[in-house]
């Protein structure tokens, strides 16, 4: 394997990696969560993290986690040094048949009625036939709507609504 090397610099264009060290004393070493490039073609991606403990006299490396993309190894890294981020977020759903549902967001214990803090934004996306029913509009609105979402999301919510037309003989648009 081949440690990706740290550049010389905060702030460089490529730089890949936040590094994680915790500095130590003589009895206890200094670690280093680091990302590696393994060199080599492995079942399926290039990189892996490791934990990796420097003495004055030798260093010791933890068994990693392997078989990574970059974005993966970036969080296994950051995950492994303590440091990925821990903002929780409760969207409580309160459903009326009749009415529109109602929405109200807590992120990290605090009501969020703007749905928002500096790092988090929560969009929620409402799939519901209700009273309206299943029928071509909807599913054609609901499609539509499903375009404003992430690639993920949208795709979890085309399948949803997919179902429902499936499920009412409703002809999906193409």
């Amino acid at each position: 394997m081949k440690p990706v090397q740290i550049p010389s610099r905060v702030g460089e264009p490529n730089w890949p990696v936040l590094p994680a060290v915790r500095v130590g004393t003589t009895d206890e070493p200094a670690e280093f969560a680091v990302i590696v490039d393994c060199g080599e073609p492995t079942p399926g991606e290039p990189y892996a993290t490791l934990r990796v403990f420097g003495w004055p006299n030798h260093i010791n490396t933890e068994q990693g986690e392997y078989d990574l993309t970059f974005a993966q190894a970036q969080h296994s890294m950051l995950q492994r040094a303590g440091l990925t981020p821990s903002t929780r977020v409760e969207v409580v759903v309160v459903r009326d048949p009749d009415e529109a549902n109602a929405y109200t967001v807590f992120i990290d214990g605090q009501h969020r009625p703007d749905r928002r803090t500096d790092q988090v934004l929560v969009q929620t996306h409402n799939i519901d036939p209700g009273a309206s029913g299943v029928t071509e509009a909807w599913v054609a609105a609901e499609l539509e709507r499903a375009g404003t979402l992430s690639e993920a999301a949208a795709a979890h919510a085309c399948d949803a609504v997919t179902s429902y037309a499936e499920d009412n003989d409703v002809a999906v648009p193409s």
